[in-house]
């Protein structure tokens, strides 16, 4: 595929989303958005989700992911918050994981695992200038500032950040995100349904605005370096649109590359939606198709989904059954793989959360594989 593609390939991301708005007419975690009916930047500082909690954010996960307080734990007077600008916030992860191969019955992996990191601070000096820093296991992940609440919604980012595509997933170990196999060579992530690791960030320009006063539509553009600085040209090319109002989250998003340096290309494009069916259940997915060619003119077609429904028996216990499909190229045989897992998430207390998770990794050339997930996760 050449460059010129691109424009159609970005176009047919908002055309998807248009569909998807009409369908919906008759994170924050994604989760989180949808059970609130909130867009990610009401709980975030960037728009996308994720990194630092604003005030209201850090209200509800001291509130155990919800809006209403606890009488239980009324007496935690604290704040994310210092003095009139300075805001800080953390996310460490570790998680034991095993796995084994079905056909064998031996042990691939048995090991303890540093997941995450991250120590965010974000200065906000006036009303419309963030900015935001985050440092995570020994290196500097989003370092950017953004100029915002401009006329239309507007805002303009700039610096190193995560690229704006699809759902921004607490586990990038999904089909849509970066892939669940290869645990036994010590990556879950190599791959998925994406030509680049969403861990990773990039050196770039995003631009978003929310136009329509009474229709809640971020549309979201953004142009990143593909890679490395100084490897190849700057034209990786990211255009997103999500719809976030009462029961309803949806979206889509579309992704081109051109690598300058090999002359290899890539493009994606994704939709996806949620529902709360009632205050307690909601139901989410996810599906994509995309290209990547060589320089030699070899074509691969990946398509990839996924699907889950939530279920919260109360503030300490959800429970999650999820479906994973990714096939990294559909025209040949042996490369589809599947994963189904069921998990809880069990928060005894604000601030940290406890994951059990049971994943059967299905791949077409290989063996099948049983995965045991426990993961310590604290949060402020």
């Amino acid at each position: 595929m050449r460059p010129s593609r691109s424009v159609k390939v970005l176009a047919a991301g908002f055309a998807l989303q248009a569909a998807l708005l009409i369908a919906t007419a008759v994170s924050a975690l994604p989760l989180y958005a949808t059970r609130q009916g909130l867009p990610c930047s009401a709980c975030h500082f960037d728009p996308q989700g994720g990194g630092a909690r604003r005030e209201i954010g850090f209200l509800y996960e001291r509130n155990r992911h919800d809006m209403a307080p606890e009488e239980r734990w009324a007496d935690i007077l604290l704040s994310n918050k210092v003095g009139d600008a300075l805001y800080f916030g953390t996310n460490l992860r570790q998680q034991y994981t095993y796995v084994s191969e079905v056909e064998s019955g031996g042990t691939a992996v048995s090991t303890f695992f540093p997941m995450q990191g991250a120590f965010y601070a974000v200065f906000a000096p006036m009303a419309n200038v963030t900015a935001q820093y985050n440092r995570d296991l020994r290196t500097t992940r989003d370092a950017w500032v953004m100029v915002h609440d401009l006329p239309a919604g507007m805002y303009v980012k700039a610096g190193q950040f995560r690229v704006p595509f699809g759902l921004r997933m607490d586990d990038h170990t999904g089909a849509m995100r970066a892939g669940f196999r290869d645990a036994p060579a010590g990556s879950f992530g190599t791959s998925g349904f994406l030509p680049y690791d969403p861990r990773n960030v990039e050196g770039g320009l995003e631009v978003g605005a929310t136009p329509f006063a009474a229709v809640p539509v971020l549309f979201t553009a953004a142009i990143t370096n593909g890679g490395e600085a100084f490897t190849q040209d700057a034209q990786a090319l990211t255009a997103r649109a999500s719809y976030t109002s009462g029961r309803v989250m949806t979206g889509a998003s579309g992704y081109h590359n051109y690598r300058s340096t090999t002359r290899d290309s890539d493009w994606r494009t994704s939709a996806w939606a949620g529902f709360a069916a009632t205050p307690a259940l909601v139901v989410m997915g996810e599906g994509g198709v995309g290209e990547s060619e060589s320089d030699g003119g070899l074509v691969r077609r990946t398509r990839g989904f996924w699907a889950e429904a939530d279920y919260r028996v109360s503030r300490t216990v959800l429970v999650r059954a999820k479906y994973d499909y990714v096939d990294q190229d559909q025209d040949t045989a042996g490369l589809a793989q599947e994963r189904y897992t069921v998990e809880s998430d069990l928060t005894f207390l604000p601030f940290v959360d406890v994951k059990v998770s049971l994943r059967r990794v299905v791949p077409e050339n290989a063996s099948d594989e049983n995965q045991g997930l426990l993961q310590w996760h604290f949060y402020y």
